[in-house]
């Protein structure tokens, strides 16, 4: 009897003692599992995991500056654009505007020659073929008027070999015909050419007014057989140049 009431007066002590050996050891070592009771430390739940803060691009810094633009690509040079005019010279020197209204009947201004000019020099249709000259080189002297028929991209060779292309074709010297294959019908097919622009209507109009008239049409035998080639200029026969 003494000995079982000595053991119930200790059994606290002992418990007190287990527990504080308990503690010690699973603070060394967190897999030591405590006393009947107490959860291990390992059996503890994971704190909250906080979610990710997303990274903020930080802005260049202002040494550094703003990054410089790409390289543009060569730009092309723009054409060179050449002047082309028409020069007009009355044949008759001033008495078809006097004569006419008595001969046709009707006022005639002129008896019309042009030519073109562009690349410097001046270029007409005749009965010897196409010809060339310096402007105003011809015999007829200075132009009666001047038509600016605008400007032109076509380069010098490419315009010569246009113009030898119809000395073989349609502006053969035995092509010529006064009052349907003449000068103007020339100066009008190379201005569109160059220009897209016709030359005015009142100079390729003048073989049909002509030809209206009673008079113009008791003359036409006699005016179809004219050749007119004003003098001064050289033909133009080369490829690549006149001669």
């Amino acid at each position: 009897m003494a000995v079982a009431h000595a053991q119930r007066e200790h059994s606290p002590f002992r418990l007190l003692c287990h527990l504080t050996v308990g503690a010690a050891a699973a603070a060394v070592d967190p897999e030591v599992a405590g006393p009947p009771g107490f959860p291990s430390p390992s059996a503890r739940p994971a704190p909250a995991r906080q979610p990710a803060v997303p990274r903020v691009k930080e802005p260049p810094s202002p040494s550094q500056g703003p990054s410089p633009p790409p390289p543009r690509p060569p730009m092309e040079p723009p054409p060179t654009l050449h002047a082309v005019k028409l020069y007009v010279y009355d044949l008759s020197k001033g008495m078809a505007r006097r004569l006419s209204p008595l001969m046709l009947g009707k006022q005639l201004d002129g008896i019309w020659h042009t030519s073109i000019i562009v690349h410097k020099d001046e270029f007409f249709y005749g009965s010897d073929g196409i010809s060339s000259c310096a402007p105003g080189g011809t015999l007829l002297g200075p132009p009666d008027s001047v038509v600016d028929l605008g400007s032109t991209e076509v380069t010098e060779e490419i315009f010569l070999e246009y113009l030898s292309s119809l000395g073989e074709s349609m502006f053969r010297g035995e092509s010529y015909n006064l009052f349907e294959h003449n000068c103007n019908t020339f100066s009008n097919e190379v201005a569109q050419f160059l220009t897209g622009r016709k030359i005015p209507s009142y100079i390729t109009d003048l073989p049909s007014e002509v030809l209206s008239t009673p008079f113009g049409q008791a003359l036409r035998p006699l005016l179809d057989s004219i050749q007119i080639q004003p003098p001064g200029g050289n033909t133009f026969r080369r490829h690549n140049g006149q001669s």
